[in-house]
Parts: C-alpha cells; sequence; structure tokens
C-alpha cells in the first residue's frame, strides 16, 4: 500500500515533495515508509508510533524524520523515545523529537480522553513549520 501511494503521488499526482505522517498506528507506518523510501521520501513525521532502536534497520534512512511523543504515554515509552533519539543520534541521521511534558498517547486526538489541546497546537505548529521547510527546500 505504501508503495502505491509513493507511486500514484509521485508518478501520477507528479508531486514535487512527498513526506510520510502519522499518528499512533500511523505513525510506526511513517517511520516504515521512511524505511522503504530512504532517499526518496522529503520528510517523515512520526506522532507517538512505536519507533525502534535497531540500527541495521535505521541505518539506510536519509530522510528527515520530526517525532512528537507524549512524557506519560504508557504505550510509546520516553525510554523507548530515547533509544530511538541515541540511535538516530549515532547514526548521523537528521531528526528532530519533541516531548510534550503532560501529554500521553493520542494528545493530538480530539476524540481520546488524553487530548490536550494546547499541546496538539503546539506539536501541529512545529509540523507545519517543519514540513514546509522540507518540502520546500526538496521540492523537485
Amino acid at each position: 500500500n505504501i508503495r502505491q501511494a509513493y507511486q500514484f503521488l509521485s508518478d501520477s499526482g507528479q508531486a514535487p515533495s512527498i513526506a510520510a505522517l502519522g499518528w499512533s498506528f500511523g505513525g510506526n507506518w511513517a517511520l516504515n515508509a521512511a524505511m522503504l523510501f530512504p532517499e526518496e521520501l522529503s520528510a517523515a513525521v512520526i506522532y507517538y508510533g512505536q519507533v525502534s532502536n535497531n540500527e541495521e534497520r535505521l541505518l539506510p534512512i536519509n530522510v528527515p524524520i520530526l517525532g512528537l511523543f507524549g512524557e506519560q504515554d504508557k504505550g510509546v515509552t520516553i525510554e523507548t523515545v530515547r533509544e530511538f533519539e541515541q540511535t538516530l543520534e549515532a547514526l548521523g541521521k537528521n531528526y528532530e523529537i519533541e516531548i510534550y511534558a503532560g501529554a500521553g498517547h493520542a494528545f493530538a486526538d480530539p476524540s481520546s480522553s488524553n487530548f490536550k489541546p494546547e499541546i496538539a497546537e503546539l506539536a501541529w505548529e512545529k509540523v507545519l513549520s517543519f514540513l514546509d521547510f522540507h518540502l520546500t527546500k526538496n521540492s523537485r
């Protein structure tokens, strides 16, 4: 599905640049897309998705990554996020990790009991700035 979506955007849609963005399970798929298209994507945004510290899997990635996580997330723990961040740093990757104090999993989901409107707005502003920079910079 990810390959077909990329092909559609690239070929049929003639998109000048492409990013992957996802929340929770979709955040994990945004990281998977960065691993699947390590040179082709312009950026990847992970909202509280499962991440990895597996150097072998992360090594090929040449995509700027923005990771947005909640400090109180029980499913995607701060320890896991810090391990991911340390691995990206050790590999010399282009990344930004934001951890929001007082936020849990799904802090940007209005239908979630964990929804934090102020934090969601800050995170969304960060995403827009990140994508504006990387999608404009990488336009073909």
